[in-house]
């Protein structure tokens, strides 16, 4: 699959679970992807100040591409994620569309390197911050906020300080 189309199928495929909670206009798998690469370019640049190096030109790349594999698979709902292996799924899909760029996927799909680690976070947090969003729009997204804050929270320092940070800025 071109790269072409691959953005067109990410842009014109929304995310299944804000479908499922009514949310009129969900956000796309692109959008959420742009997001999470922002978040993850800001977020690289605050480590560094904590002494933790990550590039931020490599965490946007990372974030950017996390959802290709999508793109070929679609976006499925937690069930279909929790029925098959969805990782290897991912993963073999990503090797044979886009081995030149698979070890950055593979980094965040096994969260193996600080920069696999920093993108899972972003990808999660840009999820949070749009279910915030939805939230003020009148969408039923509280328990999702919840279980998220709560395992963002889990991962080490000095993530849960950042996630504090964005939750008070977002939430």
């Amino acid at each position: 699959m071109d790269l072409l189309t691959a953005v067109d199928a990410l842009c014109g495929i929304r995310r299944i679970g804000w479908l499922q909670r009514g949310v009129q206009d969900a956000e796309s798998v692109c959008q959420h992807s742009v997001l999470a690469a922002l978040l993850a370019g800001e977020i690289a640049a605050k480590l560094s100040g904590l002494g933790i190096a990550v590039d931020p030109a490599y965490a946007v790349a990372a974030a950017l591409l996390h959802d290709l594999p999508e793109a070929e698979l679609g976006h499925p709902s937690n069930g279909v994620r929790e029925g098959v292996d969805w990782a290897k799924l991912e993963e073999e899909a990503f090797k044979h569309l886009y081995p030149h760029l698979y070890d950055l996927f593979s980094q965040y799909r096994r969260r193996s390197t600080d920069l696999g680690l920093l993108v899972s976070f972003a990808d999660k947090l840009a999820t949070l911050i749009r279910a915030c969003a939805y939230r003020r729009r009148g969408y039923p997204t509280d328990d999702l906020i919840e279980a998220f804050k709560k395992r963002l929270g889990e991962y080490p320092d000095p993530y849960p300080e950042l996630l504090e940070e964005y939750v008070k800025k977002y939430c």
